[in-house]
């Protein structure tokens, strides 16, 4: 055994070993439980420190990096860059022109295909995860306002997609709004194509067709059909992602040069903090990050450039919105961003550990070693001085890996297997990068495997025919208008089982006199329903468990009044906790003011006090 394989063997080992240490002391790594906001979850309601997860995380993903770095100085000292490099902005432009123009239309034929011949969601309504999006947005729409009469938990997008497919279709109902959500994972499927080619120019194989193609195939497979729930690894949430990141490769594929590219990096997390306030956030973490690059290597024009797009972007969003809509939005989202891991936290499992004993354990577990994997690509192609990678791909992969490290704190919060499940989307990204770059290189340099452009032709047509081939619905295709037509004009009645149904017809009679509806309940859906408008802000009653907010739902209920409360309802509670539960202030007051006026098989309907 020569001294490379055996330091190989070394590092791998050493690399291995940090990996056990790290999941022998996870369960060590506990902090004090503190709930500032005084909200109430599932996990207060364990003492569970959500700040436990977090830091048990860093110390996972950090421990084999920082010992694979170690491992690098000490075996591969004389192969290392010098620290200069490492910050140094690539000077150098990549330029190849692929031709993909072909395999393009290709993957939008099939992709139209696969679009129109989908079978419709015309099942019955989520009364929780349609109700959070169509009742949010029949709020707006009924009291005339966003932010200042509706509090959101994603953001914008909660009352702007449902509302914009409604005016196309000139369609208030549960399937227009449904279609639209299916069309954005068609956007969402484009635009990976787009990364897919942007990435391509990153890869040092000689047969970048075919490393396009594969790329763009398992991209496209990774985002699913799925309404309302959708947590495909890229969700329709990770359109802004996709974007941003399609742009910020630019950037470094063009030396930092493109105007275009750094406006629409400063523009796309300002539109994105607004529609999802998570996404948002992550990217103007890793834009600081990046303008921080910018200013070491004295980049100000590119620096000028991004900061002066956010402004113009808040600028125009304060213009068409209004002063008062954006400071209740940040409000808004200020008091989600504290309080979410309270309200709706899960502990994260144990890695290893808690396979056999927890169903989320598997998948936590996965989840932890694909970014620890994709982590050990991107520091060791970053640090070794080798012609594999060019110098912007090597930093390029650094930004993407911290976006992906720091977008798992989503499965960090909410540790079930759906946003476990969502949160490896970066990090299969980056693990398959580099491992679709090694496995085509071997070929080309073992076998000399050299493919020419007609050949990349059939082997796209072959792998495109392959793997669509099951998805398409012939059926559905001959009758493409008319299935489209019956699922925007289908009557809600459809979505809804007959009891729901008839006690909206009874409580629409009964609160006939009530301004407004206010719903103590998880079953969201109501208020759409109802044709309505919440007495509160607070059409999701249980985001209001933190104690500033409680106050704010009791003097909405004081001013308007309503004579009837909906109090009680067995169709869903958010992790089986009731709402008497999560919001006690606002329990009380309505206790002390209310009694009980009707018990139905699945409600439970209060009377204002004479």
């Amino acid at each position: 055994m020569n001294k490379i394989s055996l330091n190989n063997i070394l590092i791998i080992s050493f690399v291995i070993l940090s990996i056990i240490i790290a999941t022998i002391i996870w369960p060590i790594l506990n902090l004090n439980f503190s709930n500032f906001t005084q909200s109430t979850g599932a996990i207060t309601n364990q003492g569970y420190s959500t700040d436990s997860d977090t830091i048990r995380y860093i110390v996972f993903i950090s421990l084999p990096l920082i010992t694979l770095l170690i491992s690098l100085i000490y075996f591969e000292k004389t192969n290392l860059r010098k620290f200069n490099e490492l910050i140094k902005f690539p000077e150098d432009s990549i330029k190849i022109n692929i031709k993909i123009f072909f395999f393009f239309i290709l993957f939008l034929f099939f992709l139209i295909i696969e679009f129109f011949s989908l079978q419709l969601p015309s099942h019955q309504i989520d009364t929780f995860h349609d109700g959070e999006l169509f009742s949010v947005t029949k709020n707006a729409i009924l009291k005339k306002s966003f932010f200042i009469d509706t509090y959101t938990i994603h953001g914008f997008s909660d009352i702007f997609y449902p509302f914009l497919f409604w005016k196309i279709f000139s369609q208030e109902s549960v399937g227009a709004g449904r279609l639209f959500f299916f069309f954005l994972i068609f956007l969402l499927k484009i635009f990976t194509i787009a990364l897919s080619y942007q990435l391509t120019k990153f890869s040092s194989v000689k047969n970048k067709e075919i490393f396009f193609i594969i790329l763009s195939l398992i991209l496209i497979s990774l985002s699913e059909y799925r309404v309302p729930m959708n947590f495909s690894y890229f969700s329709y949430r990770d359109i802004f992602i996709i974007l941003f990141l399609i742009f910020f490769s630019k950037i470094y594929l063009m030396n930092g040069s493109n105007t275009i590219s750094n406006i629409f990096i400063g523009v796309i997390p300002s539109i994105a903090l607004l529609m999802h306030i998570d996404t948002g956030t992550f990217l103007y973490v890793l834009l600081i990050l990046h303008i921080f690059f910018l200013v070491i290597n004295k980049k100000l024009n590119e620096i000028l450039i991004i900061l002066l797009s956010i402004f113009i972007t808040w600028s125009f969003l304060l213009f068409i919105l209004g002063y008062n809509e954006i400071i209740n939005f940040l409000q808004n989202a200020i008091t989600i961003i504290l309080s979410m891991d309270y309200l709706h936290g899960i502990a994260y499992p144990d890695p290893f550990t808690s396979i056999f004993d927890n169903k989320n354990g598997m998948r936590a577990t996965r989840g932890l070693l694909l970014q620890v994997t994709a982590g050990l690509f991107v520091v060791y192609h970053f640090l070794i001085n080798s012609k594999n990678y060019s110098k912007n791909s090597k930093i390029f992969f650094i930004f993407l890996f911290f976006l992906s490290f720091i977008m798992y704190k989503n499965a960090l919060g909410r540790s079930d297997s759906y946003h476990i499940r969502m949160s490896n989307d970066l990090p299969i990204l980056i693990n398959v990068f580099f491992l679709l770059n090694f496995f085509l290189k071997f070929f080309e340099e073992k076998i000399k495997l050299q493919l020419n452009h007609v050949v990349a032709i059939c082997f796209a047509v072959l792998s495109f025919t392959l793997t669509y081939i099951q998805k398409v619905d012939f059926k559905n295709l001959t009758s493409i208008k008319n299935n489209y037509s019956k699922l925007i004009s289908l009557p809600d009645k459809h979505f809804v089982d007959r009891d729901k149904y008839n006690f909206i017809m009874d409580y629409k009679i009964l609160t006939k006199n009530d301004k407004c509806f206010q719903n103590f309940t998880d079953d969201l859906i109501l208020l759409y329903l109802l044709n309505k408008p919440s007495c509160s802000k607070f059409v999701a009653s249980w985001l209001a468990s933190p104690t500033s907010l409680q106050k704010e739902y009791i003097a909405a209920i004081k001013k308007m009044k309503p004579t009837y409360i909906l109090y009680e309802s067995n169709y869903f509670k958010v992790d089986d906790i009731s709402m008497s539960k999560r919001l006690t202030e606002v329990n009380a007051y309505i206790l002390n003011n209310y009694e009980i006026f009707k018990v139905t098989k699945n409600f439970k309907i209060l009377k204002i006090l004479n």
